[in-house]
């Protein structure tokens, strides 16, 4: 991937639908999800995995990622 999505309130979901990193078709293979998860590298946030988080993400994608 070239350019890093522009997550900034304004854009945030525009960059991650558009940009490829949701799948609502099959979400856990969603880019989002498998960063948070570190199944794609370094989990995000660095800190640690935050299970309750991610699952709350991936609720949103089972649910069509809607911009809410």
């Amino acid at each position: 991937g070239g350019k890093s999505p522009d997550l900034s309130a304004v854009n945030a979901y525009t960059s991650l639908s558009n940009g490829g990193y949701l799948n609502t078709n099959d979400p856990q293979s969603s880019i989002i999800y498998q960063w948070m998860t570190g199944k794609k590298g370094t989990p995000m946030p660095v800190s640690g995995i935050n299970k309750d988080y991610n699952a709350l993400v991936l609720a949103w994608i089972k649910q069509g990622a809607q911009n809410n």
